[in-house]
């Protein structure tokens, strides 16, 4: 091959990069006091459990894509929380069915980034309970804050340590939001609890 061809296709095979796939498995939430007693559903879409967060980061090598599977660590993490919050926990079959449950929880993933170890994510979380009409419907918008010390130093490996980087600033994100909507539920539901009898809003 001329020597002449050899630099650029060299370049060029620096730049075409890999892609990878990145499976983040967030920490179990531990519970925080004694569950609410209450049935509670909870539905996570399709199309939110399939979610893949792709992007390209210069500092972990150019021309490398990485495909984070958010969708898994939300299917991952969100029951597993749900379980700490209420004495019962079961999917819905859809984002309208409660079933005999007393309380129905559709979460999503509005925004989500990683990026030199930290990370910025919005959940928006629908909820529903029974009673009259739905007594109380609240849509709220969790924010998870950035933590980049817990993380920043496995981006320093570059393309090499990328999976681990970026693997760990998920799952911080994730660990992060899940013990917020916990509280978030609790301040929904136990005053309300108080009031009435277990399975009645």
């Amino acid at each position: 091959m001329p020597r002449n061809l050899v630099l650029p296709l060299f370049a060029l095979l620096a730049f075409v990069g890999c892609t990878h796939q990145v499976r983040p498995s967030p920490a179990p939430m531990s519970n925080a006091g004694t569950p609410l007693a209450l049935r509670a559903r909870y539905f996570i879409s399709p199309e939110q459990k399939a979610r893949i967060d792709s992007d390209s980061y210069f500092v972990l090598g150019a021309g490398h894509t990485w495909n984070i599977t958010i969708g898994e660590g939300l299917t991952r993490s969100f029951p597993q929380m749900m379980g700490t919050v209420f004495q019962s926990v079961q999917e819905a079959s859809s984002p309208d069915d409660m079933g005999d449950a007393d309380v129905l929880i559709v979460p999503e993933i509005q925004y989500f980034d990683v990026n030199g170890g930290g990370f910025v994510s919005q959940l928006k979380l629908t909820v529903r309970s029974r009673g009259t009409q739905d007594a109380i419907q609240v849509s709220d918008l969790i924010e998870g804050e950035s933590q980049k010390s817990k993380a920043a130093s496995a981006w320093l490996g570059g393309a090499s340590a990328g999976q681990e980087a970026l693997r760990q600033s998920t799952e911080l994100a994730f660990e992060d939001v899940m013990p917020k909507v916990a509280t978030r539920l609790r301040a929904i539901f136990a005053k309300t609890q108080a009031k009435a009898s277990p399975g009645v809003l």
